[in-house]
């Protein structure tokens, strides 16, 4: 692909990552406040202009006329809506427009709307993208992520081994799989591998599997779990009441749940209390006193969404001490998502992780094949189409170079989720599971193969 010119209006975190991740590939100029002399931005390889987001003056300077895409993701959303009509009113190719909090924004398509009359091409918010995530991954009993791909037709759920479970009995090739279900990675430790015949899986192992929705469910329930085992019962209590902890609790309501929210702030407890059937609590959640007198050990799920990221720890790790089955936890800062992880936090997640992601993948064109993102970034999930000269093989005559494998088969109508005997084809669309750094062996390992067969 081309390299682009690209502005970021942004003074925090979310403009240094997203600077840091497209220079490698396109020339970027950052915009900043002119108070903002000390961004650590002086460490990337970006021209830095000093100056008002919203002012016309300022824009021109950053040459937003000649950039091929503009995103305005400062802290205050009025302020990127109007930098972005600006910039688009002065010759932004694209516009893309962040809305992080809960001032400007009801839902994406009334976001997007407002947007639009404004001239800017497309929105990001962030915190409605997270509160999604954590629903599809506590809706699932025990699952540490959780994803759909192909309308709800083809399943992925991480989860880990329970004690006496049927998965860990044996040798996979003996223990078997259920139809319709093949296993992507397994997890020990800080290891990951792709699991084979030989593999025994033990009590504690992390597990991510791929299937359709029958099979998913009879792989859950009979292979992961103990016997007896009868899952979340559906309570969680969410701390934070913000857009996030608001959107989530909605949404475990709508499904049945019953949730206890816990906000330290006054004004917005009582904000958010009538619109919600949840008992909403004003306090601070990590008040291990308030904790324990709402009896938070007998709720299966805690989900810690402030939006500091400190406090979502200290909540995560009381919880854990009070005997929490599961906990969900946000971190927006990208270097506390594995430390999050290191001290035993099940389920780490950022609200702008995923959404600097989303810009990264539409300036770099060759990503536009992803459809996922697991593991903080480093796995993958691709569709890749294959060639038409492609030679019908089995599929376990294919050895790819690198860690990855075939999760689903698109082909026509049909979706095949494969084992060793089914043959990969010409015009299929594979799914594919792999390292973030070997997507493009990946690619190239079907493109070649083709080249060298025909």
């Amino acid at each position: 692909f081309a390299p682009m010119r690209i502005c970021i209006g942004g003074e925090d975190h979310v403009a240094f990552r997203l600077a840091e991740a497209l220079m490698a590939d396109h020339e970027v100029t950052v915009l900043i406040p002119e108070d903002a002399r000390d961004s650590n931005l002086d460490r990337l390889d970006v021209q830095v202009v000093h100056g008002s987001t919203t002012s016309a003056e300022a824009l021109q300077a950053a040459g937003v006329a000649r950039a091929a895409l503009f995103v305005a993701c400062t802290a205050v959303d009025e302020r990127n809506l109007v930098a972005g009509a600006e910039a688009k009113r002065l010759g932004a190719t694209q516009v893309t427009c962040f809305l992080r909090s809960h001032t400007a924004q009801t839902n994406e398509a009334d976001a997007l709307s407002l947007a639009r009359s404004l001239g800017i091409d497309s929105v990001i918010l962030p915190a409605a993208r997270l509160s999604r995530e954590i629903l599809k991954i506590v809706m699932v009993p025990g699952a540490l992520d959780a994803e759909a791909f192909e309308g709800g037709r083809i399943r992925l759920v991480k989860k880990r081994v329970d004690p006496g479970a049927k998965l860990s009995s044996g040798p996979l090739k003996d223990v078997g799989l259920p139809k319709g279900v093949v296993l992507v990675m397994g997890q020990r430790g800080e290891e990951s591998f792709i699991p084979n015949g030989d593999t025994v899986f033990e009590a504690g192992d992390k597990v991510t599997a791929m299937g359709n929705l029958a099979g998913m469910n009879r792989f859950l329930t009979q292979y992961l779990e103990s016997r007896g085992s009868s899952g979340d019962a559906r309570r969680a209590t969410v701390v934070g009441g913000g857009v996030v902890g608001y959107a989530v609790a909605s949404g475990l309501e709508e499904a049945g749940w019953a949730v206890t929210l816990i906000e330290a702030n006054e004004d917005r407890a009582n904000e958010i209390a009538p619109k919600l059937k949840s008992l909403v609590v004003h306090g601070d959640g990590t008040d291990i006193e308030l904790l324990r007198e709402e009896r938070i050990d007998d709720s299966p799920v805690l989900i810690a969404v402030t939006s500091n990221d400190e406090k979502n720890l200290l909540v995560s790790l009381i919880a854990k001490r009070l005997g929490v089955q599961r906990i969900i936890t946000r971190a927006d800062h990208h270097a506390n998502e594995k430390l999050f992880e290191a001290v035993g936090i099940d389920v780490v997640r950022s609200a702008l992780g995923a959404a600097i992601s989303t810009v990264v993948r539409r300036a770099n064109r060759t990503d536009r094949d992803v459809l996922a993102e697991f593991e903080h970034g480093e796995i993958r999930m691709v569709r890749l189409e294959v060639p038409a000269g492609f030679p019908s093989t089995p599929l376990a005559q294919l050895e790819a170079p690198v860690f990855a494998i075939v999760g689903a088969v698109l082909r026509d109508t049909e979706v095949l989720i494969p084992h060793g005997d089914d043959e990969i084809r010409g015009g299929d669309q594979l799914l594919v599971f792999c390292r973030a750094d070997g997507l493009e062996e990946a690619r190239a390992f079907f493109r070649d193969r083709t080249a060298a067969e025909t």
